[in-house]
């Protein structure tokens, strides 16, 4: 059973990640089809992010996401992605009209990677362990939609992955859906792409494609 609606960048130098006692990994791949919810073919690789636990050996770090966990984010207005260029988008998410200022989302544990705010219709997408600020989103907000413009992200990602990452941060942080999020074709092996994801999108990854997901839609009746 796919077990859908079951909910249960790269820190690798800074983080940890323990295996719980006698857990196995089991990888799969679904076509698009009748057990896949996704028009996408997806890797579930819930088995490894579900049951992986995030931890850091430095005190600094874990300091630092201490802190953070108390930061409404004020301190990233105006501030740029180090070494960034700005890539157009056109994506648009539905709002119910409530005025967007500060907390969008917050990792509630360090197997969670990612804080998202919001100042000026500006989003900041923030490492969760490190205050590192990802992805700067220039956004136009609607009476019943947001709409995003620009991503600045660093010159050396892809603009595709970039792209795709910020959609992933919306749709399965701040909406708080169970999304598949898109991986490099360099990773090749299932655990290279179960690391990948975790390092990336800590427990939040559960399925992974090779796929541009701007165009996901759930194809599972409820």
């Amino acid at each position: 059973m796919f077990g859908f609606f079951k909910k249960k960048r790269n820190e690798t130098k800074e983080s940890e990640a323990h295996q719980k006692p006698e857990t196995e990994y089991s990888f799969k791949w679904y076509e698009v089809g009748a057990e896949n919810p996704f028009n996408k073919r997806i890797l579930d690789i819930r088995s490894f992010t579900l049951s992986m636990i995030a931890t850091t050996s430095k005190k600094e770090i874990a300091d630092t996401y201490s802190a953070l966990r108390g930061s409404l984010g004020e301190e990233y207005k105006g501030m740029s992605v180090p070494n960034s260029k700005t890539v157009s988008v056109n994506l648009k998410y539905p709002h119910n009209g409530a005025a967007l200022e500060g907390i969008v989302f917050k990792a509630d544990s360090m197997d969670v990677k990612w804080d998202i705010y919001i100042y000026d219709d500006i989003f900041y997408f923030t490492r969760s362990w490190t205050g590192d600020l990802g992805y700067k989103v220039t956004a136009r907000i609607h009476a019943d939609s947001i709409e995003l413009l620009h991503v600045e992200c660093s010159a050396d990602e892809d603009d595709l992955i970039a792209i795709n990452n910020v959609h992933f941060l919306i749709v399965a942080h701040a909406l708080s859906k169970v999304y598949p999020h898109m991986i490099p074709k360099e990773l090749v092996t299932e655990k290279e792409i179960a690391l990948y994801s975790f390092s990336t999108f800590g427990n939040k990854a559960c399925y992974a494609t090779y796929e541009p997901i701007t165009d996901t839609v759930i194809t599972v009746k409820k």
